[in-house]
């Protein structure tokens, strides 16, 4: 036989559950900014496109990480630890030296006339490399202070 302790103790977990999805929801977004900005993102002000990509390119060099490709979409490559490589491919792989490598993807977005958003988003990368095995998972919006403070790193340097 149930008793009354059950039934609330069963109501209360079932509103907090509710309560709990509600905040999830709602997430950690700032007002005005776009959900393609929420990762990673700064506005810079009265610089060229050029200023800023080239300043962007010298950041993520010095923090390791490799060019791949360029244009108002950067590509950046940096080989994860191998903690990375553990959790992504499991620890045979890892023995026979597969490597996880993060990419981020940087790109410039027009705002106006004088007003560029730099943006970034992050993955972890199976199978780096390979055209038929690769696999890029992206990183989830809470993990993006490392990126942040990259960008943050840019917008520093081009005052």
């Amino acid at each position: 036989m149930k008793t009354r302790n059950h039934f609330f103790f069963v109501r209360l977990g079932a509103l907090l559950s509710v309560v709990l999805v509600a905040l999830g929801g709602a997430g950690c977004r700032s007002a005005g900014k776009p959900a393609s900005a929420s990762f990673a993102s700064v506005v810079i002000s009265d610089r060229s496109a050029v200023q800023i990509l080239d300043t962007t390119i010298a950041v993520f060099r010095e923090d390791g990480y490799t060019p791949l490709a360029s244009g108002r979409e950067l590509i950046f490559d940096k080989e994860g630890s191998r903690l990375n490589t553990l959790s992504r491919d499991g620890l045979v792989a890892t023995q026979a030296g597969a490597v996880t490598v993060v990419r981020v993807k940087v790109e410039l977005i027009e705002l106006g006339p004088s007003s560029q958003r730099l943006q970034a988003h992050a993955f972890m990368v199976s199978g780096a490399g390979d055209s038929f095995f690769e696999d890029e998972h992206k990183l989830a919006d809470f993990r993006g202070r490392p990126y942040q403070r990259l960008l943050d790193e840019v917008a520093k340097r081009l005052k």
